[in-house]
């Protein structure tokens, strides 16, 4: 038993050291992957899909300061390898609510691009941010892709539809 103690008070220093490390710090940025644009913000978050070479990333809040008010930026985009597939993305920015534990999606906020066949797909939006709230992007992906079951044309079972959900980090400007 006191071996044990040992080795987790060992390992506790490490453990804390990783994990200040994994924290992204939110500065300026120039824009990501050639499409988003710059801004205060952290980097893009990426999901992959199980077992299948698909991806969603939520990209923002990305902050702008303008006169008299702010901006944010938020959107969100979808990819497979070799560009498989069907895809839709739906992309919200919400709010923190007063409890500090409730999110709510902002009343006209969410977009949504229809199922097609191009990769990648992105979304892009803008609105008004409010100083003293705080912010997060939330980008669901639909994605119709082939399962490679052998035979399943004689089924008409040949697709699978994975649904797969990126959140940003939550920011305040």
């Amino acid at each position: 038993m006191m071996r044990r103690v040992l080795i987790a008070a060992a390992a506790l220093p490490l453990l804390t050291v990783q994990a200040a490390a994994a924290q992204a710090v939110a500065t300026w940025n120039s824009g990501y992957n050639g499409w988003w644009p710059g801004g205060f913000g952290y980097a893009p978050v990426t999901v992959h899909a199980p077992r299948y070479p698909c991806s969603v990333s939520a990209y923002g809040p990305t902050f702008h300061s303008h006169p008299r008010r702010w901006t944010m930026d938020y959107g969100g985009g979808t990819s497979c390898q070799s560009g498989v597939g069907a895809k839709m993305v739906t992309v919200s920015a919400q709010v923190l609510g007063q409890s500090g534990h409730t999110w709510h999606t902002i009343t006209g906020s969410t977009v949504i691009d229809q199922t097609r066949a191009i990769n990648p797909l992105r979304v892009m939006r803008n609105r008004p941010a409010d100083l003293g709230h705080v912010y997060r992007t939330v980008a669901t992906a639909k994605l119709v892709v082939p399962n490679g079951y052998a035979g399943c044309s004689l089924t008409d079972s040949c697709n699978q539809t994975i649904v797969v959900t990126a959140t940003s980090r939550s920011l305040a400007p």
